[in-house]
């Protein structure tokens, strides 16, 4: 019987437990669920300047996820420094299954991608959806 409890409480560790009550899309079987992160990378980010404006955007690849629906995508905007003071860090735009774009902006005329790269903006972000 130990070794039983203890087999499965390796089990439900390997396995986890990803629980998805709605989406964009109908759901999937919960076993299909899958929790996938990352980031865009404090030295590799390709920030555009968006055009007519003092704020860029980028879009973030996330095909390497494998989602078959598109996922419930959450950002957050990383850096060294006056990421404090801009608007969008959280504000996700054009999600797909292999894709979805952040734009940023600020009240300061100064802030394009040259702006962001200096300061190491990057973005953090975790997606939730199903694979099959």
């Amino acid at each position: 019987m130990k070794i039983l409890l203890v087999l499965s409480m390796l089990l439900s560790m390997v396995i986890g437990d990803v629980v998805i009550l709605n989406g964009e899309e109908p759901n999937s079987q919960s076993n299909c669920a899958r929790v996938c992160s990352g980031t865009t990378g404090r030295t590799s980010t390709n920030w555009v300047d968006y055009s007519g404006s003092t704020g860029i955007y980028v879009d973030v690849d996330i095909k390497a996820c494998g989602f078959v629906k598109v996922p419930t995508v959450t950002t957050s905007l990383e850096g060294t420094s006056y990421h404090w003071q801009v608007t969008g860090t959280s504000a996700v735009y054009s999600t797909t299954i292999s894709k979805f774009r952040v734009y940023i902006g600020h009240n300061r005329p100064n802030t394009r991608k040259e702006f962001a790269i200096q300061r190491l903006w990057n973005i953090d972000w975790i997606a939730v959806g199903f694979t099959c």
